[in-house]
């Protein structure tokens, strides 16, 4: 038993009532991207907030924040208990200085924002979506203010997605992996077996043939239908409804196969973390991943380190022969360098494992800019491709493959995007340590239960454990040192310098 505590066990039981209000919450965020008719935006948001304010009222009840304060002071606590009890009081802390009106709000605004967003990029008008933008940024800000900060108002935003981190830590990150990052790109482009494109990316699909595909990798990577279900999204995303109910979405664009598959394979590896965690968490604080860049190196390390590892396509070569019959034209090898092309994308969920992260740059020093007033929303797409110049030597033509690509503004997620580097760094210290357990990689995936191997250690090491530790403790756990950047730019340079040799 993991909460023997009397007290706890008592704080658990009255945070049911929350937890459940949260998961019928999360259900119609994942609604409002799914299936919800377009004019239900207004009063979904309504609605929404109307849940938010309530779970503000159930966390500061006064019966339910003396219970905390007085189960802080238990002897004893084990592991489990204690990370209750940090995270309600972080929870506490957050929505204690956040007024209702703004919470109302904030929520009214984000869900018409994403119907505005959506409809903007497939029209291709940023002027549809500018009103929206203005008031999320305005509102962004807002909420620094009431959090507060030590430095800059950026930390109380970057503290929701990664406790712990700060602007200037993510500052430090970026500038230490820019010149190593460029440097490796330069030295790819040099070799005489580099190409930047390849005939793949302009074959056509049938979504029906895609969609097989799709169900047929996932079962592969022991997808469980009884507790997950697949769907279309404008963007990609992952939810957690419960333990028993953890929904993915993809989305199809009738050629280049890859960007559909790499996306469902992302979010399989977000589903999973949700999937495996112990079920003795249940309906508590600890039932979700413990950070977002703990989430996406989950993610990450299925879509780029599993799905573009050669002894994985290898396994999936023949099912995807078989329902996209162009690739009867193709060799293996055509198959494994498709999914492996370095080269500068406008699109930043389809960018290779390199030039990634000068996407991710960009988003964090144009969101600090606005922050800081040195950009009005106005400027945004401006400097959006300004910046896109700058990292990846390309200009997006239109706003869809420019500022209007990602949908995280709309939800108000400013502060995310930094989380996306993190956890794809994090993919080289746990292969690092996985290899140092189970061996080279792409020998565990040759065998017949590779990915049953490989599952199993990650359950075992991390998904488990739920939010029981913070980012950096568990990161420490796993692999016995701090978060280290060179595993993974090890990684990058065997894999690929080999490959472009």
């Amino acid at each position: 038993m993991k909460f023997r505590n009397k007290l706890i066990r008592e704080i658990l039981e009255r945070y049911k009532t929350i937890d459940a209000i949260q998961r019928l919450s999360a259900l119609a965020a994942w609604d409002l991207n799914t299936y919800m008719p377009q004019k239900a935006a207004e009063d979904r948001g309504i609605i929404l907030g109307k849940a938010d304010v309530l779970i503000k009222k159930l966390m500061l009840d006064k019966e339910f924040a003396k219970l905390i304060n007085k189960a802080e002071k238990e002897k004893n606590l084990n592991d489990y208990e204690k990370a209750v009890i940090r995270i309600l009081k972080k929870r506490i802390r957050i929505l204690s200085k956040l007024p209702d009106k703004f919470i109302e709000e904030f929520n009214e605004t984000t869900n018409k924002a994403q119907i505005a967003w959506k409809n903007a990029k497939e029209n291709n008008n940023f002027k549809e979506f500018l009103p929206y933008l203005k008031k999320i940024f305005d509102l962004v800000k807002k909420q620094a203010e009431y959090l507060g900060y030590k430095e800059h108002p950026y930390d109380a935003l970057i503290d929701l997605y990664e406790e712990s981190w700060t602007t200037k830590d993510f500052e430090n990150f970026f500038n230490s992996i820019k010149d190593e990052l460029k440097k490796l790109f330069e030295e790819i482009k040099l070799s005489k077996n580099y190409i930047d494109k390849h005939p793949l990316e302009r074959e056509k699909y049938q979504k029906e043939d895609m969609e097989k595909v799709n169900f047929e990798v996932l079962k592969i990577l022991n997808f469980d239908q009884e507790r997950s279900r697949l769907d279309i999204a404008p963007h990609p995303f992952e939810e957690s409804i419960s333990l028993n109910d953890v929904r993915i979405t993809t989305w199809y664009h009738k050629k280049d196969f890859r960007r559909s598959l790499s996306a469902t394979i992302h979010e399989f590896g977000h589903s999973l973390y949700e999937l495996n965690i112990d079920p003795e968490l249940k309906f508590t604080p600890l039932q979700r991943g413990t950070s977002y860049g703990l989430h996406e190196s989950q993610s990450r390390f299925w879509e780029n380190i599993v799905g573009r590892n050669i002894a994985f396509l290898r396994k999936i070569w023949p099912l995807c022969k078989k329902h996209l019959l162009f690739l009867k034209k193709y060799k293996f090898k055509d198959f494994y360098i498709y999914f492996n092309l370095i080269r500068p994308e406008f699109i930043r969920v389809e960018s290779d494992e390199i030039t990634y992260h000068f996407h991710i740059i960009l988003r964090f020093e144009l969101e600090k800019m606005i922050l800081e007033n040195k950009v009005k929303i106005e400027e945004a797409p401006e400097y959006w491709n300004e910046f896109m110049k700058t990292y990846l030597g390309i200009k997006p033509k239109t706003y869809k493959e420019g500022i209007l690509q990602d949908i995280h503004w709309s939800m108000g997620a400013i502060g995310y995007f930094p989380t996306y580097s993190l956890g794809t760094f994090l993919t080289g210290m746990w292969l690092e340590s996985i290899e140092k357990d189970l061996g080279d990689l792409e020998t565990v995936l040759e065998k017949e239960k590779g990915i049953n191997i490989l599952q199993e250690w990650f359950k075992e090491n991390i998904h488990k454990f739920g939010s029981t530790y913070t980012s950096k403790d568990l990161i420490y756990k796993v692999c016995h040192k701090n978060f280290d950047t060179r595993p993974f730019i090890n990684y990058l340079k065997k894999k690929y310098l080999e490959l472009y040799k």
